[in-house]
């Protein structure tokens, strides 16, 4: 009698339990009061993680294909997979790159430079100035800048040299993403990044920032 009261008592409990309306998960939305606050702000946020799928083109050869990038501070990491199957990969720690993918090295080094800014592109010492409908940050000690425009402070471009070659990456298409501490945050969803006869075009369909 008392094991058939137990098991009815449990049987209640799992069902009330089961039954439990499960709460909503609580995101916030980010704010800035400035141009200033929006960048202090964001340099807290120190890698990220993402879904995408990239084009890229050079003297006529392409490689295309789903990908996975994780970028932390000293660390980068480019998988790219096609048709579900890994293709290959690129990483980078300390400013050591190694790959698989049958790219020249400096080709190499040029993709995760223009993939690591341009994804972290509020990384920086920068100074701050504006024009027109926007702002311009303009690192220090660099010829590296980014635009961004006064309406919601998001990326419109940026240009840098390296290693001689002259830089331009470009953002459209802004989406919705979250950041690890549970913040909505309005972000690029697509970047390209212009070489000097090389184009690398990403799209982003998953983005985490990650605090640092």
């Amino acid at each position: 009698m008392n094991l058939l009261r137990l098991l009815t008592v449990s049987l209640v409990i799992f069902l009330f339990s089961g039954c439990a309306e499960k709460k909503p998960e609580i995101l916030k939305e980010f704010y800035a009061e400035d141009v200033k606050d929006f960048i202090k702000k964001m340099q807290n946020y120190q890698g990220i993680e993402s879904s995408l799928a990239i084009d890229y083109e050079s003297k006529g050869n392409f490689l295309s294909g789903d990908a996975l990038l994780k970028i932390s501070k000293n660390e980068t990491l480019l998988r790219i997979y096609y048709m579900g199957f890994p293709a290959g990969e690129i990483y980078e720690k300390n400013e050591e790159v190694s790959s698989t993918l049958l790219i020249e090295k400096d080709k190499v080094k040029q993709i995760l430079t223009g993939v690591r800014k341009g994804f972290m592109w509020w990384i920086g010492d920068f100074e701050i100035g504006e024009k027109d409908n926007n702002f311009i940050l303009k690192e220090k000690n660099s010829d590296r800048q980014v635009l961004l425009n006064k309406k919601g402070f998001m990326p419109v471009s940026q240009s840098f040299t390296f290693e001689n070659q002259q830089i331009l990456i470009t953002y459209n298409d802004f989406k919705q993403f979250q950041t690890e501490d549970k913040t909505n945050l309005i972000m690029p969803s697509r970047i390209i990044v212009y070489y000097k006869n090389r184009t690398l075009k990403i799209n982003i369909e998953k983005l985490k920032l990650i605090n640092g």
